[in-house]
């Protein structure tokens, strides 16, 4: 029912109460005798009564008809306020010439007006009491209340129109619950809706050159790193979506990630890792029962944006990663990666839980789309939990156990613009051209020591690292390196990083007799990050 046809109904009742009150106290007069009305001043005074009634209905029909959607707006022009009144005149002229015509002494029109003006005052004295009684108790209990309901002979502007509409439904919405479970998400939907993203164009440049660049833009901000660390990170991206960049405090582990996002261009979202996580909803936050809202992270918004800038890179940066287990926390997104990637998607929340879902929800699961890229920090002190063969074997590790000089002239460099697809595209020339592939005189020695590595120290490594090793190695060189520098970063981080902390018999010795294998077999300069990491481990063992 409308509003202002629901309040014209309540008023109307009010009125008939407020009769019937006015008559029983005319009765109860009659009874007790303190006034005799004639009985031709009750028939005028309820066929009055039941006239005004009449006139109600016909003013409830008009007003209904004549009100907006909402009942909070009507048009009543002077034309349709007469028509009102028809019942109410009609009523009057049928009486004059009923009276005029007929007799005086017909005993139904013989009237002493006296009389009727006396029962007509005590009627509308009493009833004026009830109104009254009624006002100063609606003032008493709820004060003044605006009823909404408008007149006017000229109608709203769309934009009144549309707010009061909206206004209405965010009352509504405070009162019984909007239902909306994703509110920041769903702002994402609107903002997208007015405003389609449009990819921008991607800058022509080779990897090589992107590495080249990206070194001396780092030197002009003052950041210097190894040329070999810069190649190792974007061949990372071309074979894993989860980078760990591990060493020690101060080395530059996060600087890495935002200067490269300044330096393409692309999204960049860091989250700190809190010691106390333990699953999940840490991360991507959790369904509150109470308030039936999901409380959104920045991280499950930048996550959930990614769907729609389907061409932009986006770096999700998980600062100081091992301040608690990753595989608690991470755990969906590490059993999630090694799935094909139409099934990258984490369940929020049951799907029985209902609500309005944003529109890039797949049954309550945030798809993790293509260019999105997970890169973890890590320290190496005694504050922080050891990353397990689970967690290293899915990712690529990036050690910042050094740092380089400045091997360039400091200045001011331009910035580039490199989406995803035209990234990928660097990555599919480097695995398609047949001179960034390993030989097969490279394969073999390189197989030569890892089966020392296997029949010596019980190592072996499954598929997942022989897949990484054969995407690495490609992107690696056509960013300016070798294939021989390649395979020693991915041996010294990938294999023998397994060797820490054993310390049983023989284990030095196989160690020296690796380590001169490796001589054998490749320069010194080529696998010096392996011989590095095997003189640290002999440094253990003494």
């Amino acid at each position: 029912m409308k509003k202002i046809t629901k309040l014209t109904c309540f008023i109307g009742l009010k009125l008939l109460v407020f009769s019937v009150v006015g008559c029983a106290v005319l009765l109860l007069l009659n009874v007790f005798g303190v006034m005799q009305p004639q009985a031709q001043s009750w028939y005028l005074l309820l066929l009055i009564i039941a006239a005004v009634l009449i006139q109600w209905a016909v003013l409830i029909l008009v007003l209904h008809l004549r009100s907006d959607e909402e009942g909070t707006y009507c048009e009543m022009d002077a034309g349709t306020w007469s028509l009102t009144l028809l019942p109410i005149a009609a009523l009057v002229f049928a009486f004059i010439v009923m009276y005029v015509s007929l007799h005086s002494t017909v005993s139904f029109f013989a009237l002493d007006f006296t009389d009727f003006i006396i029962t007509f005052a005590v009627f509308a004295a009493v009833f004026v009491f009830c109104y009254l009684l009624s006002y100063a108790y609606r003032l008493a209990t709820n004060g003044k209340r605006d009823s909404g309901v408008r007149f006017g002979r000229k109608k709203r502007s769309e934009k009144e129109r549309e707010q009061e509409i909206l206004d209405a439904q965010e009352q509504e919405k405070e009162e019984k619950g909007d239902g909306i479970v994703f509110p920041d998400l769903l702002e994402t939907d609107r903002e997208f809706l007015h405003h389609p993203y449009t990819p921008s164009p991607s800058s022509q440049v080779t990897l090589r050159k992107l590495c080249d660049g990206f070194n001396m833009y780092l030197e002009s901000k003052g950041m210097f790193y190894k040329i070999d660390t810069l190649r190792s990170f974007v061949a990372g991206l071309a074979c894993s979506h989860f980078l760990i960049l591990e060493g020690l405090s101060g080395t530059g582990k996060t600087s890495l990630p935002k200067y490269f996002a300044e330096y393409i261009g692309c999204n960049i979202c860091f989250t700190s890792v809190q010691a106390s996580w333990k699953d999940r909803g840490d991360i991507l936050g959790y369904y509150n029962d109470f308030t039936a809202k999901f409380r959104e992270t920045p991280f499950l918004r930048a996550l959930y944006r990614a769907n729609y800038e389907t061409d932009e890179i986006n770096l999700m940066v998980l600062d100081e990663m091992n301040l608690s287990r990753v595989e608690y926390y991470f755990a969906d997104f590490l059993s999630v990666l090694e799935l094909d990637t139409k099934n990258w998607k984490i369940e929020l929340m049951p799907v029985s839980t209902g609500g309005v879902l944003p529109e890039k929800l797949e049954e309550c699961s945030v798809r993790i789309p293509q260019n999105v890229w997970f890169i973890g920090t890590a320290n190496k002190d005694d504050s922080t939990f050891t990353i397990t063969d689970k967690v290293y074997d899915r990712a690529i590790v990036i050690d910042f156990s050094s740092r380089s000089e400045s091997v360039t002239s400091s200045r001011n460099l331009p910035t580039l613009h490199i989406g995803q697809n035209k990234l990928c595209s660097l990555f599919e020339e480097a695995w398609l051209t047949p001179s960034y592939a390993l030989s097969r005189e490279m394969r073999d020695r390189f197989a030569t020591v890892t089966q020392f590595v296997l029949d010596a120290f019980d190592v072996n490594f499954g598929n997942r690292i022989l897949n990484q090793i054969v995407r690495f190695v490609p992107v690696y060189v056509a960013c300016g390196g070798t294939a021989a520098k390649a395979l020693d970063i991915m041996f010294s981080r990938k294999i023998l990083r397994k060797l820490e902390g054993r310390f049983e018999d023989g284990l030095k010795g196989n160690l020296v007799k690796l380590e001169k294998l490796i001589l054998s077999e490749f320069d010194k300069a080529d696998f010096s990050d392996t011989l590095q990491t095997i003189a640290r481990l002999k440094r253990k063992l003494l």
